[in-house]
Formats: C-alpha cells, sequence, structure tokens
C-alpha cells in the first residue's frame, strides 16, 4: 500500500516543513512506499502566476457586475473599482510578479536590498489582489484567515470549505493540483496541519478527496488537531466528510502500524495515538510512548521541489532534540505534542547528519527547529561540527541560563560552528514576571548571555510579548527600558526583536490553572469550540486598551532605536539568514543609516 503525505497551504514559502520529510524517512525504513508532496509551495507557485492574477482580476469583474452582490460587497466596491479603473498599476502587477518571484531566486538580485524589497513589496501587492479577489478573506505569504475564524467551530469549517467565493483553495485544488497527482496509486493519504491557517486549506483538500476517492484512508496529523482531540466526541462529521482518523503526538511510530494495519486489513483498534470513527462513536486508542532517538531517521527531502522555494538557495529545516528540556514556561504549549517528553539526538550523529544532508542536496543552509536547545548540548553538537569540519551556516534557539553555564567561550564555538543568529525567549525583562512564567532567568542573566553572545559575533534576536496577567504598566516600561538601553545604538547587544501581545492558549498552564494567574474568567464561548486561543477576564494587571498602548507605542521605540530595522523587518528568517552569511552582522547594521537623535 503506498503512501502520499502532503502539507497543504497556507505556510511560508521559503523552505520545506521538516514533517513530512521525517516522516517519507521513517516509514521507507520500516519498507514502506511514500512519496510527499509539497501543496504549499506549489500553491503558491500557482498564486504568484500572471495567469492566476488574471484569473483573480477577472473574478473581481464578475463581482462588481453582479448585482446580486451589491450589499454583501457594499464596503470594497471601491476598491474594485480602484483596481480596475487604474489599469497601468494593475498591468505592472501583472506583468511583474514572475519576475518579482524570480528575484527571490536569483542569488545576485537576491542580495541587492532595493530590488529585493521591490520585488517582495510586489509579491505582496499580488497577494493583496487574490485576496479582494476573495474578499473578505485574506491570504498572505504566511497564512489563510477567513473572516468569522470558521475554523472555529464545526459548521463554520462545514460551510467554508464548500465556499467558493471567500476560498480560494476550492478552485486552485479542483483546477491545478489534484489533476497533478496519480491518486489511484496511493491507499492512504496523511496531510499534515500544523497552523490554524492551515485548518481550511487543508480541510478542503481532505474533503475534495474524500468525495473523488472513497477508497482512500485520509489520516491527518499535526499540531492543531493535537490540541483538538478532547474535543472530538460530538465532531463526527469531521471523519465523516474529511478525514477517517486522526493521529495524536508524534506521528513515526502510529503511522507506521496504521499502514500496516490497513495493508493487513486489521482492525485500527491497536494502532497507537490513533482517533477514528466506529458507528457513530469516536474512538481513541491508547497512546504509546514515542519513540526513542535511535530509532529515528535523518529526514529526506527527495522529492520536494526545492527549486520553487523562494530563495537563491536550499535552506533545509532540522531537529536535534523533540520536547523542551525546560518545560515550564507557563505560558507555552510548544512542547504538547510531544507529550512535554524531552528527549534529543546523539551530538555525534548530529554532525554526521548535516554533513550528510549538505552534500546531499547542496547547501550549507540549515534552521534548527527544536523548541530550545540546551547548553549542554549547544556545546557539544558545536565541537562535533567543527570537528568533523561541517560547512554550516545556521540558527536555533536557546533559553537564558546562567552565565556560568553560557559562557564567552560556548557562544565563541557556536558561532565558530556555524550559527549566525539565535533567538531567545525574552518575553520580560521584569524580575517578578520572570518568575510568574517561570523563566528560570532574570534581568541580570539575560543581559550577561546577550553580552557573552553578541561578543561571539552572533546576532541576537528577541521574541518578547506585552499584558502577561497581572503584568502592570511599570512592570512593562522595564521590558521596554531593558530594549532601549542595549537597542543597537545605545549598548548594541540587542540586535533584532519580535513584539507581540500575550494570548492566552489552551493546554498552557496558565489554562488549566487560571486563578494561580489572577485570571477570573476564561470566556468559553460555545460557538468557538474549537478556538485554541481564548479571551479572558481581569482585575489585576493592566486592562487590554492599555496593553494596546504598550505594545503600539513599543513599535514606534524599535523603529527609533533600530535603526536596521529598516533591512531585518523586511526578511523573513531565513532570508536574513542568508543575508547574515552574504553581509556578515556589522555590514548589515550599517546597512541603515542611524536615525535616533
Amino acid at each position: 500500500m503506498k503512501v502520499a503525505l502532503l502539507f497543504p497551504p497556507q505556510w511560508y514559502p521559503s523552505q520545506p516543513y521538516l514533517a513530512l520529510p521525517t516522516l517519507k524517512a521513517h516509514l521507507e525504513s520500516r519498507g514502506h512506499e511514500v512519496d510527499q508532496f509539497d501543496l504549499n509551495i506549489e500553491c503558491y507557485d500557482i498564486f504568484l502566476s500572471r495567469k492566476y492574477l488574471e484569473h483573480c482580476t477577472k473574478i473581481i469583474r464578475k463581482r462588481i457586475d453582479d448585482p446580486t452582490r451589491a450589499t454583501e460587497d457594499q464596503e470594497v466596491r471601491p476598491v474594485y473599482k480602484d483596481i480596475l479603473s487604474d489599469t497601468a498599476f494593475l498591468q505592472s502587477i501583472l506583468n511583474e510578479v514572475e519576475d518579482a518571484k524570480n528575484v527571490l531566486k536569483d542569488e545576485n538580485r537576491f542580495f541587492q536590498f532595493d530590488t529585493y524589497s521591490k520585488a517582495y513589496t510586489n509579491l505582496k501587492i499580488a497577494m493583496q489582489l487574490i485576496s479582494y479577489a476573495h474578499h473578505p478573506s485574506r491570504v498572505d505569504l504566511d497564512s489563510f484567515f477567513m473572516k468569522g475564524n470558521p475554523e472555529e467551530n464545526l459548521s463554520g469549517i462545514l460551510i467554508a470549505t464548500e465556499d467558493t467565493v471567500r476560498n480560494p483553495f476550492l478552485h486552485i485544488f479542483e483546477e491545478h493540483l489534484i489533476p497533478k497527482i496519480p491518486w489511484n496509486d496511493y491507499g492512504i493519504v496523511g496531510l499534515s496541519i500544523i497552523h490554524i491557517g492551515q485548518v481550511i486549506p487543508g480541510l478542503t483538500l481532505a474533503r475534495q478527496l474524500r468525495k473523488l476517492y472513497p477508497d482512500l484512508h485520509i489520516v491527518v496529523g499535526g499540531s492543531v488537531f493535537n490540541r483538538h482531540a478532547d474535543l472530538l466526541d460530538d465532531k463526527q462529521e469531521l471523519f465523516k466528510k474529511f478525514f477517517h482518523s486522526l493521529i495524536v503526538s508524534e506521528g513515526e511510530l502510529p503511522l507506521d502500524q496504521l499502514v500496516q494495519h490497513l495493508k493487513e486489513n486489521k482492525s485500527l483498534h491497536t494502532v497507537p495515538n490513533l482517533i477514528h470513527l466506529e458507528g457513530e462513536k469516536v474512538i481513541r486508542n491508547p497512546k504509546s510512548e514515542a519513540l526513542p532517538y535511535e530509532e529515528l531517521v535523518c529526514p529526506t527531502f527527495d522529492q520536494l521541489p526545492l527549486e520553487k522555494y523562494l530563495m537563491p538557495y536550499p535552506v533545509l529545516p532540522y531537529m536535534s532534540s523533540r520536547g523542551c528540556y525546560w518545560g515550564k514556561c507557563t505560558f507555552c504549549t510548544h512542547s504538547f505534542i510531544y507529550d512535554s517528553h524531552y528527549r534529543k539526538e546523539n551530538e555525534v550523529r548530529v554532525a554526521e547528519e548535516l554533513d550528510h544532508l549538505s552534500k546531499k542536496y547542496k547547501t550549507k543552509y540549515f534552521t534548527f527547529s527544536d523548541e530550545a536547545i540546551s547548553p549542554n548540548a549547544f556545546n557539544r553538537m558545536s565541537k562535533e561540527i567543527l570537528k568533523r569540519g561541517v560547512e554550516m551556516r545556521s540558527l536555533g534557539m536557546l533559553k537564558f541560563e546562567s552565565s556560568e553555564k553560557e559562557t564567552p567561550e560556548l557562544f565563541d564555538d557556536i558561532y565558530r560552528a556555524g550559527f549566525l543568529m539565535l533567538f531567545f525567549g525574552l518575553e520580560s525583562a521584569n524580575d517578578r514576571i520572570l518568575s510568574v512564567i517561570d523563566k528560570g532567568c532574570d534581568q541580570e542573566t539575560e543581559r550577561a548571555v546577550l553580552k557573552h553572545s553578541s561578543e561571539a559575533g552572533i546576532w541576537n534576536h528577541l521574541y518578547l510579548f506585552f499584558g502577561f496577567p497581572t503584568e502592570e504598566r511599570e512592570e512593562a516600561e522595564d521590558t521596554i527600558k531593558f530594549t532601549i538601553e542595549n537597542s543597537e545604538v545605545e549598548s548594541g547587544i540587542i540586535h533584532s526583536v519580535g513584539q507581540s501581545i500575550f494570548s492566552l492558549e489552551k493546554d498552557s498552564a496558565i489554562y488549566h490553572n487560571p486563578s494561580k494567574f489572577k485570571i477570573d474568567r476564561i470566556i468559553q464561548d460555545p460557538e468557538r469550540d474549537l478556538s485554541i486561543v481564548f479571551d479572558y477576564e481581569i482585575s489585576t494587571g493592566m486592562p487590554r486598551e492599555e496593553v494596546l498602548n504598550v505594545y503600539e507605542n513599543f513599535d514606534s521605540i524599535i523603529e527609533e532605536h533600530f535603526p536596521s530595522r529598516k533591512i531585518w523587518n523586511y526578511l523573513s528568517r531565513e532570508h536574513f539568514l542568508l543575508y547574515l552569511d552574504h553581509y556578515g552582522k556589522e555590514e548589515i547594521l550599517n546597512m541603515a543609516p542611524t536615525t535616533v537623535k
């Protein structure tokens, strides 16, 4: 029984996602025949073409000429008129989209920032045109949004996956992608849905395949439905119209067993981690422990169209551990799919696999997908990479630990091994908030670690948020002050920042213990019973309006104190990795003039 693994849109177009290459490699090691298809990048290849944009223009003309849509489209009709009346601008979009796509694949033009930024802007405009054709939905270069968040309830999913006006993927799959694959060659199709923006596109595809090829067994995996696993008792329609089964937690062992059971026509009751329908009852099979790292194999990117990703060179994802070695941050849900079970690969094997992948796919660029690499693992891994002479340029995620663990010597080795950029989850620079989050560090530690990393030549990127429950304005100001003091125009140990507003997610420690964090009530909306993010009420800390004010003010502070934001804010992390390797940290910092007075 042959297996087809699918990664549906809408996700970033700069590199493959790691799930399919990992599963394909494991299943093949178990003797199964497997093909993998990144329908996300195939979708972009269609979207970002003159032919498809002309199709969108025709949709807009049809909508503006349809009197039955006059009321529904009242808000967007002026925009439609502007698009159709400005023929020169419209033609420029149609004429330039293919070349804009090629700029991002051309190693010469890619590194000319003015050319790059113009091309990227043209691609964003093209995606806006697609969005207007399917208004009020929004399609962009990393996600897909439909008005009303239909993915948050069953009735919304049922309607959205058949909505030919607002859902562009019905046409894309039916006319372009489904006909390209010989579905009768396969007995099982696996879809990996790892992001909310993939839910409607992924289930649209599943529904179409279910109708067209009723003999296919369709199984869904990935982090989104993993977090819905306890909400499916009354969602029989999902199993009847979209997929036959659902795998929770890590997929290697259960998918192998599912394929084997279907081959032998055995009952699915003994497939671990599987949720399926029997009659009208949703059945949850017992869970099994994930495979140890010794039984996992190196991912394979064979069959993936590496030349179609919007990059001049392949940038491959890699993972040296699963779960998070810390696993205590009270807001985090990233380790949920791993059942909070941390384990890592032998560092010698990491170096061997990186060397193998680098030579096989002719690239030195990697992004580590680990939740966080521990200092000890980073130390051993860097030494093995250097010892083996692996030519690598990469980025990774690091948690703040004491400066006794994260020493200048450690960062020197990390940098020499090829890690040009590190992502740190700062979250806050206020010691009380850090304690409530359970980050295991304080502001002094954050400052020392960033200094060590920067002095080694590494680009430090920080993630932080405002509005953690109980956070007061003066505590948020501590984070702002810390960022300013260590910004590009001050001490220079912070090089870029990504800020957000705290969101309460299902399955986080805060969600399960709201009173501990002074949350008065989590708002459970029955019309959003598949929601992952929840509204809540508090009487302690900044109200929502004040949090928004802090966030908006902070954005202008970043603009003022990080002149190079004009560069890095344009670039995806994969694109920025290539820029760091091409220009070096200091040159990028000098590419934008200092504007602070």
